[in-house]
């Protein structure tokens, strides 16, 4: 955390914002893009010299929901045109004096290969989400979540410690005598009962002689706060990613399987909005999308209209 920023490894640390990203990337990555211009068709098929095609696509989509952007340099070699993957950090966008172009500069750090300089704007693939400034950068949903986060990551920590330091017994042996009992005989008394209640005896009708008195103990109402607040905020960021709480954990009262399976296709459409547009435009040709393995992977939908 850093003021109004949060890194994406940082995010990523948090399981829900983890569980979010990989749904919707791993998602998305199913989607098969096509051209009718052979050679486009093949850039979308193979994109990447370094990695299969699911691959660099989730990197995109990843990219694009942690940071807001994603961009791909377009390469040529011998085998043709390829998308080279770029890191946020290693790109800066520039706008003309007269706000009609845009350039970007890429840096390759750690590599022989020689900075880039005033690339022209139709060779970076720049996927954006919820832009503000006119569709030049986007924005992520963790900007929507930096205290969200804090908070459900304070609440785990807090929780946790109280876990692991305090005395936290389910069930409670009160002597009614006023005898005091050392180690010793505690452990006896524990041991003794443990093994005439658990086991073979659990369940069975519970024999008390007055010589100790039984209590069971519950969670306290403080700590069923926490439990709680950690619920909200799992909330928070399905509601921020556009995801059915549902498929982060959280159980919702009026969603059946159908109404959260159409919820998360129109997810899916608002995602791969951007997408399609951004490849249209930059390779000039009309991209369409089968997304049938992303939101029916088993065909059930499918078969269900055909009945």
């Amino acid at each position: 955390f850093g003021g109004n920023y949060m890194s994406a490894d940082r995010a990523l640390r948090n399981s829900d914002v983890w569980t979010a990203v990989n749904i919707i990337s791993s998602d998305i990555a199913r989607v098969k893009f096509h051209s009718n211009k052979k050679s486009v068709d093949k850039i979308l098929k193979s994109p990447s010299r370094l990695a299969n095609r699911f691959n660099f696509w989730q990197a995109m989509i990843a990219q694009m929901l942690l940071d807001g952007n994603a961009y791909a340099l377009r390469r040529v070699d011998d085998d043709g045109e390829f998308l080279e993957f770029v890191q946020p950090s290693h790109i800066t966008q520039w706008l003309s004096d007269n706000g009609q172009v845009v350039t970007y500069d890429i840096t390759f750090n750690g590599s022989q290969e020689p900075d880039l300089k005033e690339v022209p704007a139709d060779d970076v693939v720049h996927l954006k989400l919820l832009s503000t400034d006119g569709g030049l950068k986007g924005k992520s949903p963790l900007t929507a979540l930096i205290a969200e986060i804090q908070l459900q990551d304070n609440n785990n920590v807090l929780t946790n410690s109280i876990f692991a330091k305090s005395a936290k017994p389910s069930e409670m042996l009160r002597l009614t005598t006023g005898q005091k009992l050392n180690d010793t005989g505690r452990e006896a008394v524990r041991t003794a009962f443990e093994n005439a209640n658990t086991g073979a005896n659990a369940g069975r009708v519970m024999v008390m002689d007055g010589t100790f008195e039984y209590s069971q103990l519950e969670v306290k109402s403080d700590m069923a706060k926490l439990l709680t607040a950690t619920d909200w905020t799992r909330s928070q960021i399905a509601k921020a990613f556009l995801l059915p709480s549902d498929m982060l954990g959280s159980e919702s009262e009026h969603s059946n399987a159908d109404q959260i399976r159409s919820m998360y296709n129109n997810t899916i459409g608002r995602y791969l909005s951007p997408v399609l547009d951004e490849l249209s435009m930059k390779f000039e040709n009309d991209i369409i999308a089968d997304i049938r393995e992303a939101t029916d992977l088993d065909g059930a939908m499918i078969e269900k209209r055909t009945v």
